[in-house]
């Protein structure tokens, strides 16, 4: 029989993607945008590695930071008619 393919551990060190930390941690690119931009620099910096211009994130630095500000959902207002808005 043969043998299943195995993904490898993660490790904390591993170097992620802005598609990849939306994949792994379920946030929009928005809201990762948003995240990033906030002006109180909690969002861990990235890591460009040579002949790249997009940054990386180390996995470990994530995880604490999603640990310490855990996604929440939005709420859907395109559900909504214009008369149930409220606010």
């Amino acid at each position: 029989m043969p043998e299943e393919p195995t993904t490898p551990p993660k490790s904390g060190d591993d170097l992620l993607s802005i598609a990849q930390i939306c994949t792994d941690y379920g946030v929009s690119r928005q809201t990762l945008h948003n995240r990033r931009a906030d002006p109180k620099g909690e969002f861990p910096k990235g890591v460009i590695e040579p002949g790249s211009t997009r940054p990386r994130f180390r996995r470990g630095d994530l995880d604490a930071y999603f640990g310490k500000h855990p996604v929440t959902p939005g709420r859907r207002t395109d559900l909504e008619s214009k008369g149930d808005a409220q606010g």
